[in-house]
């Protein structure tokens, strides 16, 4: 009995002496172990701060950026409004200039609507009902109210321009003398000339008297041949009809009268 309680007590020492050689370690273990996940955890929290550095770099970045871009477009925009200004004061001065001008070149255009009506009236009487429509769609366009000043000179311009077209190359209409019915010649501004249709008469119109004149026969010949050229039935050729001298050089020149003509000029046999 003896015998068992001491190898018993001995083992109980044993445990003991063990548990209390194993405490230390355990303790060590258990140290090293929190270490670790103290240490895992510790760079997961460095981790985290690194990333959230880098999004708050990046966002810094971004910003800077969109802040020069718009230090940027602020600089256009005050550029731009600069000129805006520039071009605000510019227009004023446009419109006080244009209303000055409108109040000068109203005034004008009627003078020069004026002068377009006393041109009809003294000028060879040709496409007379075509240039006496154009005045009157130009003098209604004149008293529109609707009507812009600029629509109003240039239709105005327009006139004169084909006015001023009348007075080149050689033109060919149908009308009537008296009660004859011929073909009209007009060379310029310059002087008009009628064949009957059948050939056997011309006539040339008389500025001072305003009226047809019966014209020399020999001229017969050069009539038809400028009716050709003016329809495009015959090449451009020179013609030598009788025409009123510029006042500015009349007097060192013949009076009025027929030309002499070539012998190419004489009238067809008949």
């Amino acid at each position: 009995m003896k015998s068992i309680i001491a190898v018993l007590g001995l083992a109980g020492l044993l445990y003991f002496h063990n548990a209390a050689a194993q405490d230390p370690v355990d303790r060590a273990l258990g140290t090293a172990e929190r270490a670790q996940r103290d240490a895992a955890a510790s760079q997961q929290r460095i981790d985290q701060l690194d990333d959230q550095t880098r999004a708050l770099l990046e966002r810094y970045r971004a910003a800077t950026w969109q802040a020069q871009q718009l230090t940027v477009f602020a600089d256009q925009l005050e550029a731009i409004a600069e000129r805006q200004e520039e071009e605000k004061a510019s227009l004023r001065r446009q419109i006080d200039a244009m209303q000055r001008t409108e109040a000068e070149l109203m005034p004008l255009m009627l003078r020069m609507l004026d002068a377009f009506d006393a041109l009809i009236a003294r000028d060879l009487p040709f496409l007379e009902t075509e240039r006496e429509e154009r005045l009157a769609q130009v003098s209604s366009l004149m008293s529109d109210p609707d009507a812009s000043l600029a629509q109003k000179y240039r239709r105005l311009l327009e006139a004169y321009q084909i006015e001023i077209d009348y007075g080149q190359g050689l033109d060919a209409e149908r009308g009537q003398i008296g009660e004859r019915t011929v073909d009209i010649l007009r060379v310029g501004r310059l002087a008009l000339y009628g064949l009957t249709l059948d050939g056997r008469e011309a006539f040339r119109w008389d500025r001072e008297a305003g009226d047809w004149q019966v014209a020399d026969a020999g001229l017969r010949r050069t009539i038809r041949q400028g009716l050709r050229m003016a329809r495009d039935t015959a090449p451009i050729a020179l013609l030598r009809l009788p025409v009123v001298a510029p006042v500015a050089v009349q007097a060192n020149t013949p009076p009025e009268g027929d030309m002499p003509l070539d012998e190419s000029d004489a009238e067809d046999p008949p």
